[in-house]
């Protein structure tokens, strides 16, 4: 999976997050199955994706739901194993340790910015 480095549009360095991206069907099928907790600057971006399912998972998740500009649409905090979310108007699905979007304060309308590997936003 490719690496991308996120965070709020115009914010501190010290919130940006790694995020694994999953932009094939198999990289989306399978998901965070099987992992253990994620760090907490750690996500997995599911690309074309407006829904989340945690059947099989052993921990919760935040989501955040994203429009084609990285706009958020929706933030769903603490889903649970075995619950499913989604957001019909979502083109990606965001999905990160939970308690990260309290702790970096996102909100719907928040627009999130996207860097490739090595040029992490300033």
């Amino acid at each position: 999976m490719r690496i991308i480095y996120l965070s709020l549009q115009n914010s501190a360095a010290c919130n940006v997050l790694e995020i694994s991206m999953a932009d094939t069907f198999l990289s989306r099928l399978k998901g965070l199955l099987g992992t253990a907790e994620l760090a907490e600057n750690q996500g997995l971006l599911l690309c074309n994706c407006n829904s989340v399912h945690m059947i099989g998972m052993r921990y919760a998740l935040d989501i955040i739901y994203l429009d084609k500009n990285r706009v958020i649409l929706k933030i769903v905090e603490n889903l649970k194993p075995w619950q499913v979310s989604y957001c019909l108007s979502a083109k990606d699905a965001l999905e990160v340790k939970r308690g990260t979007i309290q702790r970096l304060n996102w909100k719907v309308g928040d627009q999130l910015q996207l860097t490739k590997k090595g040029a992490k936003p300033s």
